[in-house]
């Protein structure tokens, strides 16, 4: 009984997968000009997305959002123009600025992605030697108050 409701799960998410696929391909379809737009510009992205095995995808993160961000306002000046036309889009895939603003975009989330650690990594030694700094001066406060004992240093025995 156990493998056959395992069996129909696997049965039902493969459906679902195919339903959602076919729900997108005729979603592109009837988008055109923006698939002609979104799926060249977001290239960097999907390729990074196949090659990001690590969990969590930090690289497809960064890239994909800042790819994004790139596409955006030429998914914008697409829908603000005349209309969704094939003509629009084609004009707009013919700018070499529209290609360097979109996957520059996705090069500066490879920057932000390679950047981020050193600078956390920057940030926490900052952060530790103000707080051994801190503590170095309370310990000093207190062997001036009590004497050299607190310190934890070695008893004299007399």
């Amino acid at each position: 009984m156990g493998e056959a409701v395992a069996k129909a799960e696997r049965r039902t998410g493969a459906g679902a997968t195919k339903l959602g696929l076919a729900a997108l391909l005729a979603a592109a379809l009837a988008l055109m000009p923006v698939s002609m737009i979104l799926v060249p510009g977001m290239m960097p992205s999907i390729i990074v997305y196949c090659i990001d095995q690590r969990r969590p995808r930090y690289l497809s993160y960064a890239v994909g959002i800042m790819n994004f961000a790139g596409v955006l306002p030429f998914l914008l000046v697409l829908l603000a123009g005349d209309g969704l036309s094939l003509l629009a889009a084609a004009r707009l895939l013919s700018d070499p600025f529209v290609w360097l603003v979109m996957y520059g975009a996705a090069a500066a989330g490879w920057g932000v992605f390679l950047t981020t650690p050193v600078l956390a990594r920057i940030c926490i030694e900052i952060r530790a030697s103000q707080d051994r700094r801190t503590l170095e001066a309370l310990s000093k406060a207190l062997r001036d108050e009590w004497g050299e004992e607190v310190a934890g240093g070695a008893r004299e025995e007399g």
